[in-house]
């Protein structure tokens, strides 16, 4: 199946993509940067954002060495406009760069928060990819969850997939207590009953301790009935795609997914989208080095295949 080189109408905002995972140090800037590329190189609009507010270096990756405006500029009303913050890149993608790492940088106060994902929503690009820091912050959940599609990056690693688990979960759980927001499209069919049924499962013992999200449906379709098809459905949406970074061999991709799925299916109640590995090679690590996006280097070469399938899988799904 070719990728389409059409861009979307001006003036109409594209898909938003974010980028997590519980940690550093697993590719997330690396495999951002180069998307980004990639995209730029297929003939689309591309914006790639750097939401690591405590310690930003997206721009490294992106061959950028010096910012002359960041996301604190907007934030703090010394650029009017998100456009006005916005540098080009020479490989492709425009880039909004992170905050400067200074103290308190990541701890963006609710309304900041807002502010800034209605603004990137309002971006006239084909694709907008958020970089996103490496925890479970309410702020870095609440913009994954903001965005269309949401890749949660892992390694081969045990302690890596434990920690995408944990990113899943968080992730879920913030959904869920968020449930009836402000931002929510359900804040009309807000109820207190059902808010205060999930609190308590969420921050109780039982859910820290391994209790299944069974047990919180089966709650609601007790207590509270007129709102368990509403939480059912949320679960039924909620589909994080996982993306294995500095894969050696695949078939340790393969035993990895399964497993992710597995214990996500049976705690959470939820099924992930798997859209593929990326492999790992010196070229990719010398290009980082270098600070080039390798898929600029060797836009032929195995990353770019593995970036290809990736992109597929995203249009498809």
């Amino acid at each position: 199946m070719p990728l389409s080189n059409a861009s979307t109408q001006p003036g109409v905002p594209g898909k938003m993509i974010a980028v997590g995972g519980a940690k550093g140090g697993i590719g997330k800037s690396l495999f951002v940067s180069n998307l980004g590329v990639f995209l730029a190189q297929l003939g689309k609009k591309v914006v790639v954002v750097d939401l690591d507010l405590g310690g930003a270096n997206l721009h490294l990756y992106m061959g950028v060495w010096g910012l002359t405006h960041r996301i604190d500029d907007f934030l703090t009303k010394k650029m009017p406009s998100i456009n006005d913050i916005m540098t080009p890149t020479k490989y492709g993608p425009t880039l909004i760069g992170g905050g400067g790492g200074k103290l308190g940088a990541a701890n963006i106060p609710f309304a900041r928060k807002l502010k800034l994902l209605r603004a990137l929503k309002t971006i006239d690009a084909d694709y907008v990819i958020l970089d996103l820091g490496g925890d479970t912050t309410y702020n870095i959940l609440d913009f994954y969850l903001a965005a269309d599609q949401g890749f949660v990056l892992t390694t081969c690693e045990p302690a890596s997939y434990l920690d995408a688990y944990g990113f899943i979960k968080m992730a879920l759980h913030r959904r869920l207590t968020r449930l009836f927001g402000a931002e929510s499209d359900y804040h009309k069919f807000r109820d207190h009953e059902v808010e205060q049924l999930i609190r308590e499962f969420i921050f109780s013992n039982a859910s820290s301790n391994g209790s299944q999200m069974d047990h919180l449906v089966e709650r609601l379709a007790e207590s509270a009935p007129t709102h368990h098809g509403l939480v059912k459905e949320l679960l039924d949406n909620f589909r994080p795609g996982t993306v294995v970074t500095m894969v050696r061999e695949k078939d340790e991709v393969k035993e990895l997914v399964s497993r992710l799925d597995k214990v996500s299916q049976k705690m959470l109640s939820i099924r992930l989208n798997h859209f593929g590995g990326v492999p790992y090679t010196d070229g990719i690590q010398k290009s980082a080095r270098d600070l080039v996006p390798h898929v600029a280097k060797s836009p032929d070469g195995e990353f770019a295949k593995a970036l290809r399938r990736i992109v597929l899988r995203m249009e498809m799904a």
